[in-house]
């Protein structure tokens, strides 16, 4: 971080590498967008992080700053969605969100019954609607601390929020959640 402060664009570039992925899922659980878009806004992040790098001045640790800058993004291309919404034509909300699926790794060489499986995938994608049918403050505390293993103290850094209410809707967003699941049956 000091080295890519001082201009080293190797130490930049090895920032970038560590934390493109993490951004990336920061976008597509955000904006519910596909791969592309996701990468777009990702590199759209890592130059305004190399832009503040001077100003940065490490009292808030690096990933909450980088998470901040990102939701930041995320945010800004919301608002210009949804000026844009108006223009276009209505889409189905059952249709399935196209790239969002390329994130997950299915492993190879491993024998698994095809029944585990599709059960696998249909509860895994029935968690990520759920997710999203959060409500904003509970899906963003949520998603920052068990998918994005944030500690309390980053999300309350991040989200400019006391850590009781870090906490609260943390707790509030997980019992929503676990309402939601409850009815899931394979």
């Amino acid at each position: 971080m000091l080295r890519a402060q001082q201009g080293d664009h190797d130490a930049f570039r090895t920032l970038v590498e560590m934390f493109q992925n993490r951004v990336m899922r920061v976008m597509v659980s955000v904006l519910h967008c596909d791969r592309a878009m996701a990468e777009d806004l990702s590199q759209e992040v890592f130059m305004r992080v190399h832009k503040g790098l001077p100003g940065f001045d490490g009292q808030v640790r690096f990933a909450a700053w980088l998470h901040t800058i990102s939701m930041n993004v995320a945010i800004s291309e919301y608002r210009r969605r949804r000026t844009q919404k108006r223009d276009r034509r209505t889409l189905s909300i059952d249709a399935p969100v196209k790239g969002t699926d390329d994130f997950y790794i299915t492993l190879v060489g491993h024998e698994r019954d095809p029944s585990d499986t599709a059960h696998r995938k249909e509860f895994l994608a029935k968690v990520r609607t759920c997710v999203s049918e959060l409500p904003d403050e509970y899906r963003e505390a949520v998603i920052l601390r068990d998918m994005e293993s944030l500690s309390y103290e980053e999300i309350a850094e991040a989200l400019s929020l006391p850590m009781g209410t870090v906490r609260s809707r943390i707790h509030r967003g997980r019992l929503v959640l676990q309402q939601k699941l409850r009815e899931f049956h394979p």
